[in-house]
C-alpha cells in the first residue's frame, strides 16, 4: 500500500466521447485506494467513497450504500494519509480551496482535500443513468439535477490536477460531497463554509488506467481534443 500514489480508472476525453461503459467493479477501485471519487456505468449517479465504502448519490438525490460489482466508468482514489491543516472559517469554497492550493504551493502538485464540518449551504448534482446507445458527455451535462441544502454537515473530498493534465483528468479542483446524514451528496457546484477542518495529502505519482479490454475504447477515434475543454467546464 503506497498513499502516494493517486490512482485514476478512464480519462476524461473518453468520457466526452461518449464511452461511458464500466470498466472496474468497485471491489477492484478499493485494491487501489480506500478514498475517492468517480460515477458509475453510464454516467450512473455522482460517487464518493469515504473509509472504504462507496457512496452513489442518484439523480433523486438519494444516497444508496455500493456494493461490491457496481461498475465504474471514471474515478479517483487513493489511500487515506490526510495530514491535518488548518481550520477553515466563514469563506466560499472556491476561496477556501485556492487558499490551501497557495499554503502547500500546490500549482504543479497532484493532491487531495478533505474537508470536514458544518456548511452554510451547498449546491450539488447527478445525473441519470444513460444506456447505450450512450450520449455524449455534453449531452448528459444538459439533463443532469441539482440539490441544494443549509446548514449540513459532511465531508467534502477534492481533488487537484496541474493545468497540463486536462482531459487526461480534469484539471485544477474536482470535489463530491456526501453529508454525515446522507441527507445530500453529488458533484459540488459552490459551497458556503460555515466551520471546517482541512485535511491534504499531496501525491508523488499520479497512476492512469486505461480499459484496455474494452472493445469500443480500443476502437474509438480519440484524437480531436478541440471540444474537450468547453465540456469539461459545462459538466464540471
Amino acid at each position: 500500500m503506497s498513499h502516494n500514489i493517486l490512482f485514476q480508472q478512464g480519462n476524461m476525453q473518453l468520457l466526452s466521447e461518449g464511452l461511458l461503459d464500466g470498466t472496474i467493479t468497485l471491489k477492484e477501485l478499493l485494491s487501489h485506494g480506500n478514498t475517492g471519487i468517480g460515477t458509475g456505468e453510464g454516467i450512473d449517479g455522482e460517487l464518493i467513497i469515504i473509509d472504504g465504502v462507496g457512496y452513489k448519490i442518484n439523480h433523486h438525490g438519494e444516497t444508496e450504500i455500493l456494493n461490491d460489482s457496481f461498475n465504474i466508468t471514471f474515478a479517483d482514489t487513493h489511500f487515506d494519509h490526510y495530514q491535518l491543516l488548518t481550520e477553515v472559517d466563514d469563506v466560499n469554497l472556491t476561496t477556501c480551496l485556492n487558499d490551501i492550493k497557495q499554503l502547500i504551493s500546490g500549482n504543479n502538485l497532484f493532491f487531495s482535500v478533505k474537508l470536514h464540518g458544518n456548511f452554510k449551504q451547498i449546491t450539488t448534482r447527478s445525473a441519470k443513468k444513460s444506456v447505450k446507445p450512450y450520449p455524449s458527455l455534453e449531452k448528459v451535462g444538459e439533463n443532469q439535477v441539482e440539490f441544494t441544502a443549509k446548514n449540513v454537515t459532511g465531508t467534502l473530498i477534492s481533488y487537484y490536477s496541474p493545468m497540463l493534465y486536462q482531459g487526461v483528468t480534469v484539471a485544477g479542483f474536482h470535489s463530491h460531497f456526501l453529508a454525515d446524514d446522507l441527507s445530500i451528496g453529488g458533484h459540488v457546484l459552490t459551497a458556503e463554509i460555515d466551520h471546517v477542518t482541512a485535511y491534504t495529502q499531496i501525491f508523488r505519482s499520479f497512476l492512469q488506467s486505461n480499459p484496455i479490454d474494452d472493445f469500443d475504447f480500443i476502437h474509438a477515434d480519440l484524437s480531436d481534443i478541440n471540444k474537450l475543454d468547453t465540456v469539461i467546464k459545462n459538466v464540471e
